[in-house]
C-alpha cells in the first residue's frame, strides 16, 4: 500500500500542478473577457443590444462554470494530498473499474458522434450566415486538432515506459 500511495501522491501532485495552470489560464481569460466586455472592445458584441447582452453573459457564465469545476478539482486534489482518508477515497475512485469502463464508453461514443454533430453545427451555422459557418468550422477544426494532439501525447507517454 505504501508504494501505491506514494505513486498516487506523485500522480496527484502532477495533476494538481496541471490543474492549477489551467485554472490560472482560465482566470486570465475570464478577466480579459470581462475587461473587453465592459469596455465594449470585443468585436463580436457590436451588433444588436439584446444579442450582445446574451452573448456576453453566456461567455462569462461558461468561463465561470469551467473555472468553478477546475477550482473544485484543485481543492479535491489538495485535500487528497493532505488527508490519508481522502487519499484512500481518491485511490478507490481512481481504481474503480466500472467508472473507468463508463468513461471509456462515453469517450468512445463522443468521438463517434462528433463528425455527425459537426456536420449539423456547420449546417446550422450556414443557415445563420457565412461568418457563422466559418466560425463553427474553424472551431471544429481546432477541437479536432486538440483531440489529435492529446491522443498523440498519450500514445507517446504510454509507449515510453514499455520501451525501457
Amino acid at each position: 500500500m505504501k508504494n501505491t500511495a506514494e505513486a498516487l501522491r506523485t500522480t496527484i501532485r502532477r495533476r494538481l500542478r496541471r490543474e492549477r495552470i489551467l485554472l490560472a489560464v482560465m482566470f486570465v481569460a475570464w478577466v480579459s473577457l470581462v475587461a473587453l466586455i465592459t469596455t465594449d472592445a470585443l468585436p463580436a458584441l457590436r451588433g444588436d443590444v439584446r444579442a450582445s447582452g446574451f452573448l456576453s453573459g453566456f461567455m462569462v457564465g461558461m468561463f465561470t462554470v469551467a473555472a468553478g469545476i477546475t477550482a473544485r478539482q484543485v481543492l479535491n486534489l489538495r485535500r487528497a494530498l493532505q488527508d490519508e482518508t481522502e487519499l484512500r477515497r481518491f485511490l478507490a475512485r481512481e481504481n474503480d473499474e466500472l467508472q473507468a469502463h463508463l468513461e471509456r464508453e462515453v469517450a468512445r461514443a463522443y468521438v463517434q458522434l462528433l463528425p455527425a454533430l459537426a456536420m449539423v453545427a456547420v449546417f446550422v451555422g450556414a443557415l445563420v450566415g457565412f461568418e457563422s459557418m466559418v466560425s463553427v468550422a474553424a472551431t471544429l477544426v481546432f477541437l479536432a486538432l486538440v483531440l489529435l494532439a492529446v491522443k498523440i501525447y498519450y500514445k507517446q507517454r504510454l509507449a515510453a515506459p514499455a520501451a525501457e
